[in-house]
């Protein structure tokens, strides 16, 4: 029988619209995220608290809130607190408001909203500040506790926040464990365990750190590359790395603070020597960063499955499995149009 080119090609393009498809409405591929509940938002608390005195020049207003899911409600575009909140200070003496900017809620504890001064507030002053949630539009569910508008005052000193300082550097260890082995199907990303194996883990101290934001709260980033640090504030850094992990976040008080986690794998199914790029950040934006930590000991992590990784967040790949498809094809082609002997 002899090959036909234009048959197969048609053959390939409806191959590949198949499995675009049916890649396409995959869970683990690109697919619409479900429809989420809709939450009412109430306010709880404040930092200053109201009445407080000598509060740096540079301080920041933390709004703490609640959300209470309303029962039977659903919605395609989540609707966060940050969307519905305005927050003003205003200068008592002068009726002035004063210039700043209401933050995406700050990452440590306590949670939040932070609205940052443009500039310095004035020293030896009182200062209101009436944090409001916009009209919301589902109904305010009958557990709901709280107010939608906060008010209160605080006056400042005459000094500015100490400068934020990191006392020490990244203490690092790894350690193996056992964990579940995972036998996933190709494509599909369906994971089932298949007994034990060992991995890596890793045991992780930050440092003691003191100034920065009144709040005395900060939050640790730590982010785990293959043999060269993470460098914060530059991007396409994918291209030179097999392992870009992050971001690990540790809370702290202002002590030493552990943590740990299960490494990376590394798409190459191969070991590597890994770097751990880490900074500190506060409520009032300010950020240090720490010498990266590289260790000279090698990560050899559980193997991955054909077609998808075997970690928690497993997705598969279309390209893979296009090219997967595309080969074989090929190779059919070259077979048929051997000569006859």
């Amino acid at each position: 029988m002899r090959f036909k080119p234009l048959l197969f090609s048609a053959c390939l393009l409806q191959a590949a619209l198949v499995l675009t498809v049916s890649l396409h409405a995959s869970p683990a591929e690109a697919c619409s995220p479900p429809a989420s509940p809709r939450y009412y938002y109430t306010l709880t608390q404040s930092f200053p608290a109201d009445g407080a005195s000598n509060v740096p020049l540079d301080t920041v207003v933390l709004i703490q809130w609640y959300a209470w899911q309303i029962p039977g409600t659903l919605e395609d575009v989540h609707v966060d607190v940050h969307n519905l909140l305005s927050v003003t200070v205003t200068d008592s003496d002068t009726g002035e408001l004063a210039p700043g900017q209401v933050h995406r809620s700050w990452l440590g504890r306590p949670t939040g909203e932070t609205w940052r001064p443009d500039a310095p507030l004035l020293p030896n002053r009182r200062y209101t500040f009436v944090a409001t949630l916009k009209q919301q539009s589902g109904p305010r569910p009958e557990a709901a506790q709280g107010p939608t508008e906060l008010r209160g005052s605080f006056s400042t000193g005459e000094q500015l926040s100490p400068p934020l300082e990191l006392l020490g550097g990244l203490d690092v260890a790894l350690e193996s464990f056992e964990t579940d082995k995972l036998n996933c199907t190709p494509g599909m990303c369906t994971c089932d365990k298949a007994g034990r194996e060992m991995s890596t883990r890793a045991r992780v101290r930050v440092p003691s750190v003191q100034g920065g934001s009144a709040i005395g709260a900060y939050w640790f980033e730590l982010r785990v590359t293959d043999n060269t640090p993470y460098r914060f504030g530059e991007t396409n850094q994918h291209l030179e790395h097999k392992v870009l992990w992050g971001i690990w976040g540790v809370d702290s008080s202002g002590e030493p603070t552990d943590t740990a986690f299960e490494m990376p794998r590394d798409e190459a199914k191969a070991g590597y020597t890994p770097c751990f790029s880490w900074r500190v950040h506060d409520p009032a934006g300010n950020v240090r960063e720490g010498a990266p930590v590289c260790l000279k000991e090698r990560v050899e992590p559980p193997g991955f499955a054909f077609g998808c990784s075997v970690v928690r967040d497993a997705r598969g790949s279309q390209g893979t499995a296009f090219l997967v498809l595309l080969g074989a094809m090929l190779t059919v082609w070259r077979v048929r149009r051997r000569p006859v002997v």
